[in-house]
């Protein structure tokens, strides 16, 4: 199936050269980019991919060309293509030239000459992203209009078939009422799907901890059955040395007494502690799965951010136990319960973690055996809000992407590993969901520090 194509117009061939390579760049493969040097040309090009029936989202257009101008082009590709989203990249249009394109052409945005190349780039996803986005909603509503005039067309048979044959309209009005049910959940399904990618994101992290969870539990339930049954073997040597002497002296079975008094004390502390541990692996595990139901409520921040680390780590171990870990933490003690949504903070607190792995990890694959991944997790009361910092030292994030890290869809990781929605999840649940701030300090192949604030 033929790529989606970009169209560029411009009558300099620098410009289009310069535009293009950075579209390319940015866009990676997904996407072909298609040059014309004028408003003539572009139209027959346009003319030759429909035909083909390759889809352009996008056209980025010049104002001053020879012939046609920018704003007459738009206006005419308007007409012919609607649904194509129209960019003016120019330094000399009029505000006439930019009227005429935003009110006949529907224009989508005005960038100015020279161009921001972060500008542009976010721009074009953005368009990107809203084109993709209406045409799924155009394939929902058709799909619905399918279905409308299905059941128009089976109410219409039902109203003949009444007037024909009275005597079934019982069982035609039963047959009419399953197929409404059917409709109507087909109507749910179609507007559940806007939902699905954070949906899909939350359980993926999910899943992904799942994985370590029957690992790191099993452990201490075979240290709980081994002391448990040398417990019982202590009891049974303890019912042996009460019983009949057999000539010992009272002081040699005294000591021998206090002795396995003091092995069953030693082994019921491991019991306990043991039992503990496996408690704490399953409330971290219950909190992170659970919706948020209600409001926030008060929360014991440091216990939520050690569940956390405690989580994440189980899960990093049991997808390769050979990665090893420094994890350093400073939870101030002075912290007060804060008023959070704990199922929310602790996504957020996995899904840094887990990233924070990952990079380590990825570093160390290519760094020497001096290399040792460590992971610092720190909280401070401050005076009017909590902050807390989560620092690794892997292969930090590259310049270039560093300011659309928390927008959808962008990642650092190939494209079968994540959907790019993580940060941005954790974004919303931070400013909108605790009108809190998330911030990133990183430099090249050094380390990461996100810097999480939460008013008090």
């Amino acid at each position: 199936m033929a790529k989606p194509v970009i169209l560029c117009v411009d009558d300099e061939t620098v410009i289009l050269t310069s535009l293009r390579d950075q579209l390319i760049h940015h866009l990676g493969t997904e996407y072909t980019v298609e040059v014309a040097e004028s408003g003539e040309e572009a139209l027959e090009l346009l003319e030759e991919l429909s035909e083909e029936g390759i889809d352009v989202p996008v056209i980025i257009s010049d104002q001053i060309m020879p012939g046609m101008k920018g704003d007459e082009l738009l206006i005419e590709i308007h007409g012919r293509y609607p649904k194509a989203l129209k960019i003016f990249l120019t330094g000399q249009a009029d505000a006439n030239a930019v009227g005429n394109a935003v009110n006949q052409a529907n224009l989508y945005r005005y960038i100015a000459k020279p161009w921001d190349e972060a500008d542009l780039k976010l721009t074009v996803t953005e368009a990107l992203y809203s084109y993709s986005r209406d045409k799924q909603l155009a394939e929902q509503n058709e799909l619905l209009e399918k279905l409308y005039l299905q059941a128009q067309e089976e109410i219409g048979e039902r109203k003949r078939v009444e007037a024909l044959l009275a005597e079934a309209n019982q069982n035609l009005e039963q047959k009419v009422s399953e197929r409404t049910r059917e409709l109507s959940q087909a109507v749910e399904e179609l507007k559940a799907t806007q939902n699905q990618l954070v949906a899909q994101e939350r359980m993926a992290t999910l899943g992904m901890l799942v994985e370590g969870i029957a690992h790191e539990i099993k452990n201490p339930l075979n240290l709980i059955n081994s002391f448990a049954a040398l417990s019982i073997d202590l009891a049974d040597e303890l019912r042996d040395i009460i019983g009949p002497r057999n000539g010992c002296p009272v002081s040699d079975i005294s000591e021998k007494i206090a002795e396995i008094l003091s092995d069953l004390q030693s082994n019921a502390a491991n019991i306990y502690e043991e039992g503990q541990r496996a408690d704490s692996i399953v409330k971290s595990m219950l909190i992170h799965s659970h919706r948020t139901i209600g409001g926030p409520q008060d929360t014991d921040l440091n216990a939520l951010l050690g569940e956390a680390v405690n989580l994440t780590y189980y899960s990093m171990r049991s997808r390769d136990s050979s990665f090893d870990i420094r994890i350093e933490t400073d939870y101030d003690p002075t912290l007060d319960p804060l008023k959070i949504i704990p199922q929310d903070l602790s996504r957020v607190f996995v899904n840094v973690i887990n990233n924070a792995y990952d990079a380590m990890q990825n570093k160390q694959k290519t760094s020497g055996k001096d290399y040792v991944p460590c992971l610092t997790v720190t909280t401070k009361n401050l005076t009017d809000r909590i902050e807390i910092r989560i620092q690794d030292n892997g292969i930090g994030i590259p310049a270039k992407i560093l300011p659309e890290i928390f927008n959808p869809f962008v990642t650092t990781k190939p494209e079968y590993e994540r959907t790019g929605l993580g940060l941005s999840i954790s974004y919303n649940i931070i400013a909108r969901g605790h009108q809190g701030k998330i911030e990133v300090e990183t430099e090249d192949g050094q380390y990461t520090e996100f810097i999480i604030s939460l008013p008090k």
